[in-house]
């Protein structure tokens, strides 16, 4: 009112209230006069993500299996998901077909022998056990839990320490990786490194040290 131009104002109280233009950084409330436009980089980095498939990180169950197995890293889970997942989908693809069909026998005894193998099923009689695989059990078959299972270590979270100071050999070759798959065969062939400490405490500790332990091997 009053005014000669006959140009709108907007009230100043409904400012805030108003969504900002495209491309516009719009500053924490109270810091007023801070807006500025998003630089390129910015703009393209918010191109690509995807605000109605966030992936969430607050998942209890996969927080639990990160605890229990010691996980460090949270894509070892992702991994594993997807694997059981897709050997869930092979299984219904393979139920489908006719009991008779010869690709559906062949296909089933290969991916029977591959899991058996894998150490994922404890038989290779039907696919009854294949349906049953979960994500906890590729966490069984990592490095740090088989060492545990196999009376190594007390437990998964020295086992790891122990892993990664390279104190374990599979067969000729020292393995530091406590996220290594082991299968059936690989089992067999786990021991403590030439020359380990801990092998040698262990040995003491038993009474089992020998004259050729003592040499330092």
């Amino acid at each position: 009112p009053g005014g000669s131009s006959g140009r709108r104002v907007r009230p100043a109280s409904l400012l805030p209230l108003l969504p900002p233009p495209p491309g516009i950084f719009r500053a924490p409330s109270g810091e007023r006069g801070t807006m500025r436009k998003l630089k390129h980089h910015e703009q393209k980095l918010l191109k690509k993500v995807n605000f109605y498939d966030w992936k969430t990180t607050n998942n209890v169950k996969e927080n639990k299996v990160l605890r229990i197995f010691h996980i460090k890293d949270r894509e070892d889970y992702t991994k594993y998901n997807k694997l059981a997942r897709r050997i869930e989908q092979l299984v219904a693809a393979l139920r489908k077909m006719k009991p008779d069909d010869a690709d559906r026998i062949k296909m089933t005894q290969i991916l029977l022998d591959k899991l058996y193998s894998m150490g994922l099923i404890r038989s290779k009689q039907s696919l009854e056990d294949v349906v049953s695989i979960k994500t906890s059990h590729f966490c069984i078959r990592r490095l740090s839990t088989v060492v545990v299972k196999n009376k190594f270590c007390p437990n998964i979270g020295e086992a790891v320490k122990f892993i990664e100071g390279g104190h374990f050999r599979i067969g000729p070759d020292i393995c530091s990786n406590p996220a290594l798959h082991v299968t059936r065969d690989m089992e067999d062939h786990i021991t403590w490194a030439t020359g380990s400490k801990l092998k040698r405490v262990i040995k003491e500790f038993n009474d089992e040290l020998d004259d050729f332990d003592l040499l330092g091997n």
